[in-house]
Parts: C-alpha cells; structure tokens; sequence
C-alpha cells in the first residue's frame, strides 16, 4: 500500500513541477498605428497616416526556452502634402525562438533576459489612386532571419514590463514589376543593407490566474536602397488580453 501511494504523490508532484515550467499563452491586441513612408518608385515625398490595426500571438513558455508566433494586420489611408489618399495595407508575421540567459534558479520576481533567432515577413500593398478604376498598387516583402532578444522585469505580483527587439541578419526582398531591366526584382541582403528592426515594449497587469491586460506599444522601421529607395515607418499603440493556460 505505501509503495503505490508514493508513487501517486510522485506523479502529482512531478505533474506540479512540469506544470511550473510549461505554459502556454494566446494574446490579441487592437488599436491605432501610425505610419509614414515614402517609396521613390511613386513618388518622393511622405506619405502619413493613422489607421487600424490588430496583433494574434501564440506561445510557449518553459524555464530554459520560450517561443512565439506573432501575426499583425493593419490598413490606413495614408497621404502627402501633393497627393490625394491611397489605401494601404500592412502584414506582419514573426516567429521568435529564444533561450533564458538569466540563472534558471531566478524565476521570481526582478529582471529575466533572454536572446535567440528570428523569422519575419513584412509584407505592403499600396493602392495611391483607390478612386480611379485604373490599378495605381505597389507591393514589397521582406522575409528575414535574424537576431530577437527579450528582457521582462516583473515586479510585486501583478505587474510585468516585457521588451523585445528584432534585427534583421539577412533578408529576401522583393519589389514591384517595373520596367526595371524587364523584371521583378529579388535581391538578398545582409546585416546594415536594407535593415528590418521591430522593438515592442509590453505592460501587463494579472487580471485573475490566467487573464492578463495588456497595453503595447510597437516601432517598426524597414529600409531598401536600390533600384529606388524606399523607407517605412510603422508603429503601434494597442491594449489587448492575454490568456495563459
């Protein structure tokens, strides 16, 4: 009889155990992104606007190791001082693996770091005449590896500051059908040409044992010289829920 109901208490410690270090999380975020950019293709001054946006994350979180897909999707209806509106749209699409740098005894409360690889799309489309029948749209992507850190600092029992960076190491780019040389363009590119960099700063607040609120704010910053330059800055200020389980 005390051999089976040691082990029944070892399951349930070992049960409890894993439990501390595996969870899951899903978050959904909404709110305004500001925006500006200017593509020498169309045209060489800013365009500005201030439009809608919305951010999905899933992850998994263990005491060595954390990972996170990240999908975002905004619209606006940018312009410049010498245009009319256009209609653009924006996605995004992240994927952070990421190893704790800070000793795994320290899983309170006070500063975590933690570093690792990343994988990212960025991807627009630009309408610059949407009220005219004849198609004016522009499209670039970007997909990228490189390089995402994170450090979290909680503090007292329900408050967390979460920061995150992206850089991009090497990217695949892509750029609209001109009459460049009779083709579309591919060009690959290394770190400090034509660079991709995301950093978000995350406030949570311990709702109930799995409900977090979150407040979010969020820069992107993307840049391609050649054939014809184009420069695009994107940013976000969202509030949202997470949910751990």
């Amino acid at each position: 009889m005390k051999k089976p109901l040691l082990c029944l208490v070892g399951l349930l410690s070992f049960t409890g155990v894993f439990a501390q270090q595996h969870s899951q999380f899903v978050e959904l975020t909404v709110g305004a992104t500001p925006l500006q950019f200017k593509d020498h293709f169309h045209s060489p001054y800013t365009y500005r606007a201030t439009g809608l946006g919305v951010q999905a994350t899933y992850g998994q979180e263990r005491v060595n190791t954390r990972w996170q897909l990240e999908f975002g999707y905004s619209q606006a209806n940018p312009q410049s001082i010498v245009s009319r509106k256009a209609a653009t749209r924006v996605v995004d699409a992240v994927l952070n693996y990421q190893w704790r740098l800070s000793p795994v005894t320290k899983t309170g409360n006070g500063l975590h770091y933690f570093a690792g690889a990343g994988l990212r799309f960025w991807g627009n489309s630009t309408n610059y005449s949407p009220d005219i029948e004849v198609a004016t749209t522009q499209a670039t992507a970007a997909f990228s590896l490189g390089a995402s850190a994170r450090a979290v600092y909680r503090f007292k029992a329900v408050h967390r500051l979460d920061l995150q960076a992206f850089a991009s190491v090497v990217s695949t780019v892509y750029r609209p059908n001109y009459a460049y040389f009779g083709k579309e363009r591919f060009d690959l590119s290394w770190f400090g040409k034509s660079p991709i960099a995301d950093v978000q700063l995350t406030y949570s607040y311990q709702v109930s044992s799995h409900f977090q609120g979150i407040v979010r704010y969020q820069v992107s910053y993307f840049k391609y010289d050649q054939p014809r330059q184009l420069t695009w800055l994107n940013q976000g200020i969202s509030v949202g829920i997470r949910r751990t389980f």
